[in-house]
């Protein structure tokens, strides 16, 4: 099962993408999942929330380290209650795959097997 409500995606900077929910909110029912993936990936699942075109992360090379920064070190992805004083935040494990702009996916699983979380605030960061 995927997120539950409308994803509203919206930039906030070069490298920062809100995702919250319209009216109800963004949510994932008990034990769900729910799928973010990159603008141009190549087989999103059903309900996955697209990142926008102008976010552009990529594999890059860092001065000084040897080797490539991959996507899964260089996306950073964190979520909370999207209303104030909210009484009890669920626990979501976060989970990145791919190594790749066409398969980079970003999992978020409700850990609770009983409850559905709260309306979402979600971010997504690239930092290069």
């Amino acid at each position: 099962m995927a997120f539950t409500g409308t994803a509203v995606v919206k930039q906030v900077s070069d490298g920062i993408v809100r995702i919250a929910g319209g009216e109800g909110g963004l949510s994932l029912a008990a034990g769900a999942s729910g799928v973010i993936v990159l603008h141009g990936a190549v087989t999103p699942p059903v309900g996955a929330v697209i990142l926008p075109v102008s976010l552009q992360p990529h594999p890059y090379e860092f001065s000084n380290i040897p080797g490539v920064v991959t996507l899964q070190d260089s996306i950073d992805v964190s979520n909370q209650p999207a209303a104030v004083g909210t009484a009890t935040a669920i626990p979501v494990a976060t989970v990145k795959s791919g190594t790749t702009t066409a398969d980079f996916a970003i999992t978020l699983t409700n850990t609770h097997a009983t409850t559905a979380t709260p309306p979402l605030e979600i971010y997504v960061k690239f930092h290069d």
